[in-house]
């Protein structure tokens, strides 16, 4: 009996505090149109089509505090502000024109001009993990706002493949395939 309090309390408290980060009412800050245009390797591009596999875009705001507005938020900065997922079209872009962050978070943030980061990932619609390494862009709001952003993909494989030229661990250690 004990045990079951416990965890409903335990359960009320962390709900409570999520809650208040995620309230949709509070999500009232259009974030700047902008889009990434993901260019895919041409053994992704081929992988992603045979299993009828998409892209998936998703952005992460976040930003540095007012002073003693921070709080921590690892693996972001100290005010997160939300984020947003976007499919990719037909010409393998996501556009983020609907975008919205909380208008709270926004209001604790020492710069307005506050970050982006973007990470790409097969959808998982037709594989169950994560068939994509993606170039990771991360900057202020206005590196992004009004453009079209390209970020490089190739499949995981790609990337460890040891007789793979572009591999970067063997670019790194001055290695050449054999």
């Amino acid at each position: 009996m004990a045990l079951v309090l416990i965890l409903s309390v335990s359960s009320a408290t962390c709900g409570s505090r999520k809650s208040k980060e995620y309230d949709h009412a509070d999500m009232a800050v259009p974030v700047p149109r902008f889009s990434i245009a993901v260019k895919l390797s041409e053994q992704a591009r081929q992988r992603l089509k045979s299993i009828h596999e998409s892209v998936l875009v998703i952005a992460y705001f976040d930003g540095d505090p007012l002073p003693g507005q921070g709080r921590y938020n690892a693996p972001f900065r100290d005010v997160f502000l939300g984020n947003d997922e976007k499919l990719v079209d037909d010409q393998n872009v996501a556009t983020f024109d609907t975008t919205k962050i909380s208008q709270s978070n926004w209001d604790r943030l020492a710069n307005k001009d506050y970050f982006v980061t973007i990470n790409v990932v097969s959808a998982r619609k037709a594989a169950k993990n994560n068939l994509l390494w993606c170039g990771t862009p991360e900057d202020r709001l206005s590196t992004f706002e009004g453009k079209t952003t390209e970020v490089s993909c190739g499949l995981i494989d790609e990337q460890f493949d040891q007789h793979n030229p572009a591999n970067p661990a063997l670019k790194s250690l001055g290695s050449s395939p054999k």
